[in-house]
């Protein structure tokens, strides 16, 4: 039995989840860290670009058209955006939020696919933002300063960045050490890393290897806030905060995965809808169940704050 790869102590507790959001249903053996709590994959697959298809629901993001602020509105821009973090109901601004970050911030979306949150950002009046993703097929450039750039966290800029940000990317890095030490590098003194992941909460306790958040073979780590805590230190961050803030997905996606129903429907490709499976009233109850773990901090997402030092 190999050793955790965040805390060095040992696996234990081994166990085999099915790859079931794309329906291959092979299975792939997991760990679970008998220190820290890590769920992590004992092998990686020797292609590991199979799981990720054309369909894959990163590469088919809709970006929304850049739409330039008016001049009147850029010359109050930072006013404009403290009066947006209280009254918009965003969901990314709701992240940055606790942050305070204004629109001259220099901002890094790390594996971001084709740049969807950075087109967001733009359109909201952030004037610097980039991306990075060294899968995509080449560099990609919308104008206006917006680019995602297809290169490893490694040949960006050092000390170039005020906020950086990690959307559901942290758990597929192989090596997430290496990878919060290059991110480290990239931020300016003070610096903030927004990391949002799944995490072991109740959501695992119920369903065990029907946990949608699995996400064999793609998951590489399944986290815990003490397992952050590791990480963090060792590359030199501290945390500031963290906000739990998982859905009603936890529960319809692994009920799906229970009955043996893939999320994706294989022959035309296309995302399942939980309404088809799913009463109003059930989502809504499992969207209710959603927020009181939120609120206990025992929800199967959370959004992990980080801060250089």
């Amino acid at each position: 039995m190999k050793d955790c790869e965040v805390c060095k102590a040992r696996l234990s507790n081994t166990f085999a989840a099915r790859e079931m959001m794309l329906g291959f249903r092979d299975e792939f053996e997991y760990g679970i860290c008998s220190n820290c709590g890590t769920i992590q994959i004992l092998s990686e697959p020797e292609s590991i670009a199979a799981y990720y298809p054309p369909y894959y629901y990163s590469f088919i993001q809709e970006v929304p058209k850049l739409k330039p602020l008016p001049l009147m509105k850029r010359l109050v821009k930072d006013s404009r955006m403290k009066k947006m973090y209280k009254a918009s109901e965003n969901d990314l601004l709701k992240w940055l939020r606790p942050l305070g970050i204004l629109p001259s911030n220099k901002i890094l979306d790390i594996g971001c696919g084709t740049g969807r949150y950075i087109c967001e950002l733009f359109n909201f009046g952030f004037q610097n933002v980039h991306g990075a993703d060294k899968f995509i097929s080449g560099e990609i450039d919308y104008g206006y300063g917006v680019k995602v750039f297809q290169r490893d966290l490694s040949e960006l800029q050092k000390e170039n960045y005020d906020l950086l940000m990690m959307h559901h990317v942290f758990e597929h890095m192989a090596e997430p050490l290496d990878e919060l030490k290059k991110s480290h590098a990239l931020l300016k003194k003070n610096g903030h890393l927004i990391v949002r992941i799944p995490v072991v909460g109740k959501a695992w306790q119920k369903y065990n290897e029907n946990w949608i958040q699995l996400d064999a073979p793609r998951h590489f780590f399944i986290h815990t806030g003490e397992s952050i805590a590791i990480l963090a230190k060792q590359a030199g961050f501290t945390i500031t905060n963290v906000v739990h803030d998982s859905n009603a997905f936890q529960f319809w996606g692994s009920e799906l995965y229970k009955r043996n129903i893939a999320l994706v429907d294989q022959e035309t490709k296309q995302y399942r809808s939980p309404s088809d499976f799913f009463s109003e009233k059930v989502l809504a109850e499992y969207e209710d169940e959603a927020q009181r773990l939120n609120e206990s901090k025992q929800g199967d997402q959370a959004v992990f704050y980080l801060k250089k030092i």
